[in-house]
């Protein structure tokens, strides 16, 4: 902690991230915000601090035309994930706020968009506190391995090579939607932005980063954070997953045919209601029911829209939960 109050630029992100950090549980407990919408907008606010702070563009700024631009490796190397700082100086906070700084444009988007599609179906689905044991548990996993494996000089990693970014984090989310859904499909661009197998994602993605290991490389991409990651959430996700009995305390109401039409305000959703009733195959009856969700009012809320993942219907707004 002594090298984040000497050095300014990374004491203000070291607020932003605690900051972050507060708001992550306050505004999904009291309903204003998703743990996954905060998050996602704070690691792009944290990048963008953090670039202004590291350049020549901070002089154009009301208020800063005496400042002089910091180094950024000296923000990472306060901030990012050091196994040399954290053996020697015990400065253990940077299991958390390595997860929140990134190395350039390209990794930043990839991240924000990656953990915005993945974390909002993990969260719909199993609430903001079992999201967020997932998140930053899968993330602090990605680094326990790193530091184990840093005194070998292993995969490039030293003990003083410094590692940043949310990708251990985000592929804890891509292992825990795997492993607590393993038959279903997510959005996900692999292609195209479309449903695809949550076991093909994780096979792609997952064999990438297993293979890079090992062939040995040493790149700049940590692909044991991102493997360690994936893996850890196995573990975390099966501490945490919903008891079945929770579906009752999360209120899920199983409805039978009459009431599904009960809920169809015009003729358009009670046809669509019925095209998905009368289907033969599982595909095909969860496209129609998704276009039906997708258009009736949340019986709680009156929210318009809800979000069918094949299962369950979920209102993004109050959480309310629908099983035909």
């Amino acid at each position: 902690m002594v090298d984040i109050l000497s050095s300014t630029p990374s004491l203000l992100l070291f607020v932003m991230i605690i900051i972050s950090l507060a708001l992550a549980i306050i505004l999904p407990w009291k309903k204003k915000a998703t743990a996954t919408t905060v998050i996602s907008v704070s690691i792009m606010a944290i990048f963008i601090v953090q670039f202004l702070l590291t350049s020549d563009l901070i002089y154009d700024l009301p208020f800063f035309n005496n400042y002089t631009p910091t180094d950024r490796y000296a923000i990472f190397e306060n901030l990012g994930f050091n196994p040399k700082a954290i053996v020697g100086d015990y400065s253990v906070y940077q299991f958390l706020t390595a997860t929140y700084l990134h190395s350039g444009f390209m990794h930043i988007m990839f991240n924000f968009f990656g953990l915005l599609i993945l974390g909002t179906q993990l969260e719909q689905r199993i609430g903001w506190e079992r999201f967020l044991v997932i998140y930053f548990g899968s993330g602090i996993i990605a680094g326990a391995v790193i530091l184990f494996i840093s005194p070998f000089g292993y995969l490039g990693h030293t003990m003083g090579t410094i590692s940043i970014g949310a990708s251990g984090c985000i592929f804890g989310i891509l292992g825990a939607l795997w492993y607590l859904f393993p038959r279903d499909e997510i959005f996900f661009p692999l292609i195209i932005i479309k449903k695809w197998p949550i076991s093909l994602i994780v096979l792609i993605y997952g064999g990438i980063s297993a293979l890079f290991i090992l062939l040995g490389s040493d790149s700049e991409v940590s692909h044991i954070a991102h493997f360690a990651g994936l893996v850890g959430s196995f573990p975390i996700a099966f501490l945490v997953k919903p008891k079945k009995q929770d579906d009752e305390k999360k209120g899920l109401d199983v409805l039978t045919k009459d009431q599904l039409i009960e809920l169809a305000d015009s003729k358009q959703q009670r046809k669509l209601l019925d095209r998905a009733l009368e289907a033969d195959e599982k595909e095909v009856r969860d496209a129609w029911l998704e276009d039906f969700f997708s258009r009736i009012k949340c019986p709680k809320c009156s929210g318009s829209g809800m979000n069918y993942d094949s299962k369950d219907a979920t209102c993004p707004r109050c959480g309310k939960r629908i099983r035909p």
